[in-house]
């Protein structure tokens, strides 16, 4: 006589259905996946209408999700306006970091980020605005919290121009600070890129046609703008 063993053994195995679980990797790609979808939908909005455009209902509308799906995967706005700058910037630093890989000398390395600077605000638009645009935070005392400097600082950028400019320093024995030379560089590819795109260069050049001796004349005046 089969026992309740045997029976069991003989029994045909019953197949799930549907889909196996998703494994650990399959969930990290869907959620990163998901984040880009919402990053997506945000920087259209962003487009239309500037930061105020962008609220998470209207993302969901875009993307035709449930009005509370982005905040499985940005607990507020903050968090996902946070998200869109820290990507612009670091977009931003590539871009630098890039321009001064293909340059040899200190003063090469110096020409290359200025020029790659001025270029990636003038192609950038959008990406610039992000980065330097003002605006405040609905609830920035929790931001401060979760993020810490990087909300008041995105230091990846700031840190290329730094880093080229010690270098020419150490290269051509020039006597200066380099601090100081670096606010200066910053300070002023920066006033020539946000004239350029709020449309206040109405004088009879424009950006691209400024760029070539702007570079010309940061190079010869780094020292100093160091002392």
């Amino acid at each position: 006589m089969p026992t309740a063993k045997t029976l069991a053994d003989a029994a045909p195995v019953k197949k799930r259905r549907g889909r196996p679980p998703a494994s650990a990797e399959d969930l990290r790609v869907a959620h990163a996946a998901a984040r880009d979808r919402i990053c997506g939908a945000a920087l259209t909005l962003f487009d239309r209408g500037g930061i105020d455009a962008i609220s998470m209902r209207e993302i969901a509308g875009v993307i035709g999700a449930s009005p509370m799906m982005p905040y499985k995967y940005f607990p507020t706005k903050d968090h996902l306006l946070q998200e869109l700058r820290t990507r612009a910037f670091l977009a931003f630093e590539a871009a630098l970091r890039g321009a001064v890989g293909e340059a040899d000398s200190g003063r090469e390395k110096l020409e290359a980020m200025l020029t790659a600077y001025l270029e990636f605000g003038l192609r950038e638009r959008r990406a610039y605005r992000l980065m330097f645009d003002y605006w405040v935070y609905d609830n920035p005392g929790r931001m401060l919290e979760d993020f810490g400097d990087a909300i008041r600082r995105q230091s990846g950028a700031w840190n290329v121009v730094l880093e080229v400019v010690e270098a020419y320093f150490a290269e051509t024995g020039e006597r200066g600070d380099p601090m100081n030379a670096a606010h200066l560089i910053w300070a002023s590819l920066h006033g020539l890129v946000s004239l350029e795109a709020s449309r206040k260069l109405v004088f009879g050049r424009d950006c691209r046609e400024l760029m070539a001796p702007m570079v010309a004349a940061i190079m010869r005046g780094v020292a100093a703008a160091g002392r």
